[in-house]
């Protein structure tokens, strides 16, 4: 595959549908969805919307507070424990082990990343620069947003071998697969096996660029840190304390559950399903009920059904706007800053979406008057081999726009009974 082409891919790969900007070719045309009938019940304007959509499966939940006030699954399976990817909702699982780390005095945010690894991490444009762990945080490492040979390395190649088949592409399969410290210190090294100038985009701490490379290797600083897998340490970490049985990094531990992926070109077409090497920034899969276990915890300052996996201080870290952004308009959203792991929306909500290949996700909460509400809506049709313009720029906005309104007027009714 030619050089340009990869950068093509990667770009499209970007496994956030929020920051993904341009693609290859747009196969659709795109329509608006038909304003929903407000006599109709939140069920009926849900799957009108995935019929006009064309979403095979759904499921989704309304938190207030710390209680779960409305949860269902919809379409070919509608098992509120059928397993989806969350795609970069991942960064904030991540970002969190980091906090943890930070409070148990395992690194300091403001650290040189070089301090903690086995080989250096350097711009080669500004070679004496020290790049913090906080710059990884937040996106301003100076990193490109997947690294050259990112494809390569994120799917085994029995996939890459059905997405060569499938696309015409010639995406190369490795004979021998490095581990993710030889891939990333054979990525960002100018002598490195697998460097491209590409790699590195800006001078690290100047500007704001989203990039999975940069939680990939985040997520490689856990493991030197703990010396464990980052999947091990989230498990211990997060999963068991918050008894999120049912999510996980690999398909193959929930086989019979996992949500079938989609993706449209032209017409739905379904993917085998898959698991990503890409630990750090996106690859985590779980269920409706596991996420909102997860969200009410952050909505709640790090606590959950009496467990605190986050001092409040470390939560209000990851909440607070270290890179103010302007000007961006995603899913319904406009987009104010983002803090560790988490973007900030006007109107004081807090989430972050994701997409990988087939699977769509969208977590969001707000306080309000010492209160809090939160939607998590997860679902099997993605943008991130083929680009799918009304996906991203319509039918996600519709759907949060319906969900958002139908948890604020539950909300306001929690609040004035």
């Amino acid at each position: 595959m030619s050089p340009e082409i990869s950068k093509k891919l990667l770009v499209l790969l970007i496994l956030v549908p929020a920051i993904a900007s341009v693609g290859i070719v747009t196969f659709i045309i795109v329509i608006n969805p038909p304003e929903p009938n407000q006599d109709e019940s939140l069920e009926s304007k849900i799957q009108s919307w995935m019929t006009n959509a064309q979403i095979p499966s759904l499921g989704a939940c309304f938190v207030i507070n710390d209680s779960v006030v409305w949860a269902q699954g919809f379409g070919d399976q509608p098992d509120l424990d059928i397993i989806y990817m969350i795609g970069s909702i991942t960064k904030s699982f991540t970002a969190t082990a980091i906090l943890q780390l930070c409070e148990n005095n395992s690194l300091n945010l403001g650290d040189n990343i070089d301090d903690y690894l086995p080989f250096n991490v350097r711009h080669p444009d500004y070679p004496s620069k020290n790049i913090t762990i906080e710059m990884f945080l937040t996106h301003t490492a100076g990193l490109s947003t997947n690294l050259m040979w990112s494809l390569e390395y994120y799917f085994n190649n029995q996939t890459i071998n059905w997405i060569n088949e499938k696309f015409g592409w010639d995406i190369l399969v490795w004979d021998d697969r490095p581990t993710l410290g030889e891939f990333l210190n054979g990525s960002l090294n100018p002598t490195g096996a697998y460097y491209d100038d590409y790699n590195w985009q800006s001078e690290p701490g100047s500007m704001f660029r989203y990039s999975n490379a940069g939680y990939q290797l985040l997520g490689y600083l856990v493991e030197e840190i703990t010396n464990q897998s980052l999947e091990d340490y989230v498990q211990e970490n997060i999963f068991d304390p918050l008894n999120m049985s049912r999510s996980g990094y690999y398909y193959e531990d929930f086989l019979g559950s996992n949500a079938i992926p989609y993706e449209w070109n032209n017409s739905l077409f379904e993917l085998p399903l898959y698991s990503f090497n890409n630990t750090g920034a996106g690859a985590i899969r779980s269920t409706v009920p596991d996420m909102a276990r997860y969200l009410t915890t952050f909505m709640n300052d790090g606590e959950y059904n009496g467990i605190q996996i986050l001092t409040p201080e470390s939560v209000g870290l990851m909440h607070l706007n270290h890179i103010p952004l302007t000007g961006t308009s995603v899913e319904g959203f406009n987009i104010k800053g983002y803090g560790y792991g988490w973007f900030l929306y006007r109107g004081e909500y807090i989430g972050h979406s994701g997409a990988t290949p087939g699977y769509s996700s969208n977590m969001y909460f707000m306080k309000t008057s010492g209160s809090t509400f939160g939607v998590i809506v997860m679902f099997n049709r993605g943008s991130a081999l083929i680009y799918d313009d009304a996906l991203i720029n319509i039918y996600i906005s519709a759907i949060n726009k319906l969900l958002l309104e139908e948890a604020q007027s539950l909300f306001q009714q929690a609040l004035s009974s």
